[in-house]
């Protein structure tokens, strides 16, 4: 889950769990990063039920983890 995805976001790359969550990285040229991560994809309507932007891959990971023991996605200032 979030541990496995915290290696694969510092590749600039991004990871899915399923329809539980998807999450993808940007890495930009002077190094900052921008994590959006989406939850509850419904296959019916195509959309994700949530999602919110994370600004460290520290704070993304720690974002899922929470989303996988309670089923609440935190916005990063409640992190």
């Amino acid at each position: 889950g979030a541990d496995k995805l915290r290696g694969e976001l510092r590749g600039a790359q991004g990871g899915r769990c399923g329809n539980d969550w998807l999450a993808t990285a940007t890495v930009y040229s002077d190094g900052a990063a921008e994590i959006e991560v989406s939850v509850g994809y419904n296959p019916a309507t195509g959309a994700w039920r949530a999602h919110d932007y994370y600004y460290s891959f520290e704070v993304a990971t720690r974002a899922l983890a929470q989303y996988e023991a309670t089923g609440v996605l935190p916005g990063e200032s409640d992190l």
